[in-house]
């Protein structure tokens, strides 16, 4: 029989909440196989202080965490959802990810993975997306603002400039930056790109010729097109405009009920909690970042 305080920590909240993710997470692995990371931002519940959110270094921190005494053998899928954040981090990420693995990483998207999420899902050998889920556009920002606005602000500078026309005012705005600001924009730029050619080349993409990974990149990378760094874009929307290989949720019903019930548990786990970011493996061990 089990005792009071075994009965009133069975019933608390995040007990509950806990057992359910181990449920989930049990059907979830049962069912593929694989390895299951959960790497949860709660950027779409919380307002605080800017780039709590975002990827960053310490991440590395908890893939390693999340990834200790595990069987690679069995590849991983990768739950995940988040804003985006540090290019640099999402770099070393991806690299670790794809060496642990040895490029057996699937990612999964139950709702958003924009910017740099959406550069990691690039680097898996698939993505899994439901009717609900998006990416975004992988333009990269600049102090918060668009890296190409900062590059089309020069270009106007030096159309006018050349015909003589609002002179001073341009020598009043570009003084606000420093010689090499707009370099490190363009340098951004073409990193990200890079970055997802090399990946999507290495893995997801790698029977396809370079003109269609080059108009894959083009796409995600076009400031100009989709005209906010924010715009979400649908599974069938990135069917009909890149070669990416998107697999429908729907498809696996066992694998759609599993993922969006984990989903919900983090959902719930952050709106209850200070927790605003969780890496979290099948094994129930992880990584949580709170606000204090």
């Amino acid at each position: 029989m089990p005792s009071w305080d075994a009965i009133f920590n069975s019933v608390q909240t995040m007990n509950a909440i806990e057992a359910q993710k181990k449920e989930y997470f049990d059907q979830l692995t049962q069912h593929t196989g694989r390895n299951c990371v959960v790497y949860y931002s709660a950027w779409q519940q919380s307002s605080s202080v800017n780039g709590l959110y975002s990827i960053d270094d310490d991440d590395r921190n908890g893939f390693m965490n999340a990834l200790y005494g595990i069987d690679k053998t069995k590849g991983l899928d990768l739950i995940l959802h988040t804003p985006g954040g540090d290019l640099a981090a999402t770099q070393s990420i991806v690299d670790y990810l794809y060496t642990f693995f040895n490029g057996d990483v699937r990612v999964i998207v139950p709702l958003t993975a924009m910017s740099a999420g959406t550069m990691i899902a690039c680097s898996a050998k698939e993505i899994v997306m439901g009717k609900q889920s998006n990416l975004g556009p992988i333009d990269p920002q600049i102090g918060g603002m668009p890296a190409n606005e900062f590059l089309d602000l020069l270009n106007r500078a030096m159309q006018d400039l050349q015909n003589n026309v609002n002179i001073n005012y341009w020598k009043m705005t570009l003084a606000q930056y420093p010689p090499t600001f707009f370099g490190i924009c363009n340098n951004a730029i073409e990193a990200s790109k890079k970055m997802v050619r090399q990946w999507l080349k290495r893995s997801m993409l790698a029977e396809e010729d370079d003109e269609n990974i080059d108009s894959t990149v083009d796409y995600l990378a076009d400031y100009h097109s989709h005209l906010q760094h924010n715009t979400r874009l649908t599974a069938n929307e990135l069917r009909d405009k890149t070669c990416l290989k998107i697999i429908s949720l729907e498809d696996d019903q066992k694998l759609q009920e599993s993922v969006l019930s984990l989903y919900h548990c983090y959902q719930i786990t952050a709106g209850q909690s200070h927790i605003y970011k969780i890496i979290e493996n099948q094994k129930m061990i992880k990584f949580i970042k709170q606000h204090s």
